[in-house]
């Protein structure tokens, strides 16, 4: 247990950091109500996903990348006083038993015999993603390693074997915990390798719930782990990742429910990372890099993605390549009161919360806070400073290509866009740039915005963003006028700023009049 001093210690500084953002919260939804009186939470935990242990081998050394990341993840954790972790799935990046060990290795570290330092149990909550069941298949690495042993290695061999020795658990496909509580239930990844949309990795979830789903308390949220996110929830009907529905009708039984799913690795910073509907759904990132691929501006894409399925087409012409987002490295940390849930969200890089903590009402009630519609209708435009102005250049560059389609040399239009971060105004996640000829026609691209996946004070979020086309597939000619509109992650557009330009020869450049 943990000592009077401990908790009265912890209690003290979330139940301040949960009111303040709970008056926030309640002020911009015309005053919600207040019952907990200042008592402290009840539950604090960790959530994390795709961790991504990655085993090297040199001169008969084995490290693994994201060790020292996981490691400072949970002892930031440890240190905000946390009755458990969550991890959402892939744990070991090349399914292979020495990347579960390693992961192991590192919870006992700092969580040694599950306890922290007061000699408080930390519980473990962790699930399978598609690389610890498949991660093997993936390129040549793990083959490169372990050469025709690779099977021996492998986590799917024996998906309940690695799992005791990685943890000195017992494995199960569903599993369920009780921590000061609340109850948790996790479901691995199992079955079918990863499609990218519609995935099957976990078909024994809805089973168990139909079977023990009435044993969960009514009156208290209740949290369950899963790697793919539920369809038509986080992010939208087109996030890369998502599962066949079937946890999505099943969640839909529970207005208590919390899903905490990762996979896409899309960003916490976008409010939609967030969904309430039937239940509430988090996506809850990575820590180990930040994804892109969200497909949500069908028939569109972003020129500095690489988008798939219906819009794979466009990448061959975009002359930019896919944003890094390496960098990106997230998660957060769940609160639980009496009367909400504050979720804050944490960059693990710089150190900073990457937006406004998420709090959610307790007992979940309709009409659900965190749907996205009356948030967008809310929702605070992002703008720009004053005296903000674009640039914008002829040059010249090479097409991605890829299919039918060739690399070759192309005629680029280069558009420099100032960051849209003026003071008080909402956070950019992406441009809208519009081109419109002189005399008629408009061309409209989207790129996402410098650092939109990092905290707002760092300088990658702060610095321009450059957007380049291809030129010659623009349906204006001659003389245009350059509009770049910042957006949030609903889409709502700030005001814009503008520039004439005149599509000319490579070299040739351009400024505001």
């Amino acid at each position: 247990m943990m000592n009077s001093h401990m908790m009265c210690r912890r209690e003290f500084a979330k139940g301040a950091m949960g009111l303040f953002g709970w008056g926030m919260f309640a002020g911009a939804l015309g005053g919600c109500s207040t019952v907990s009186g200042g008592s402290g939470p009840r539950l604090v935990f960790g959530v994390v996903s795709d961790i991504h242990f990655r085993m090297r081998r040199k001169n008969g050394k084995d490290t693994f990348e994201g060790e020292d990341r996981f490691r400072g993840a949970l002892e930031w954790f440890r240190d905000q006083g946390v009755d458990g972790v969550t991890i959402s799935g892939d744990l070991a990046d090349l399914g292979l038993v020495e990347e579960l060990e390693a992961v192991g290795r590192t919870w006992r570290s700092v969580f040694p015999g599950d306890k922290a330092p007061d000699g408080r149990h930390v519980e473990r909550l962790f699930v399978y993603g598609n690389h610890d069941w498949e991660g093997f298949r993936y390129g040549g690495a793990a083959k490169q390693i372990f050469g025709d042993d690779l099977d021996a290695h492998t986590i799917r061999s024996d998906l309940a074997a690695a799992w005791k020795k990685a943890f000195g658990e017992e494995y199960s496909p569903v599993w369920r915990k009780e921590v000061r509580g609340y109850t948790f239930v996790g479901a691995h990844w199992t079955a079918d390798k990863c499609k990218a949309y519609e995935e099957t990795g976990v078909p024994q979830a809805p089973e168990w719930f139909r079977e023990n789903g009435g044993t969960i308390d009514p009156s208290k949220p209740f949290f369950y782990l899963q790697h793919p996110p539920p369809k038509n929830t986080c992010h939208g009907p087109s996030l890369w990742g998502h599962d066949d529905g079937r946890i999505t009708a099943a969640l839909s039984k529970y207005p208590n429910a919390v899903a905490l799913t990762g996979h896409s690795h899309a960003p916490l910073s976008s409010e939609k990372a967030i969904w309430q509907g039937e239940f509430t759904a988090i996506d809850v990132s990575s820590l180990s890099y930040t994804g892109l691929s969200f497909g949500d501006l069908y028939p569109f894409s972003r020129e500095n993605d690489n988008t798939e399925g219906k819009l794979s087409a466009t990448n061959p012409t975009k002359i930019m390549r896919r944003m890094s987002t390496g960098d990106g490295h997230q998660g957060l940390l769940a609160s639980v009161y009496d009367d909400r849930i504050v979720f804050e969200r944490r960059d693990f890089v710089s150190g900073d919360k990457l937006g406004d903590d998420w709090v959610v009402p307790l007992p979940a009630k309709k009409p659900m806070p965190f749907a996205f519609a009356p948030r967008a209708a809310v929702s605070i435009a992002p703008e720009f400073p004053a005296g903000a102005a674009l640039a914008a250049r002829m040059t010249t560059g090479k097409n991605r290509g890829g299919g039918n389609v060739k690399s070759e040399e192309r005629r680029v239009l280069e558009v420099t866009i100032p960051a849209a971060n003026r003071a008080g105004a909402g956070r950019v996640f992406d441009y809208a740039v519009e081109i419109s000829g002189k005399d008629g026609g408009l061309d409209r691209r989207f790129v996402f915005a410098s650092g939109f996946h990092r905290s707002a004070g760092t300088k990658e979020a702060n610095a321009p963003t450059v957007l380049q086309v291809d030129a010659d597939l623009l349906s204006v000619k001659g003389e245009v006028l350059i509009k770049a509109i910042p957006r949030n992650s609903f889409g709502v557009a700030g005001g814009a700023i503008a520039m004439p330009f005149a599509l000319a020869a490579a070299g040739s450049a351009g400024t505001l009049q």
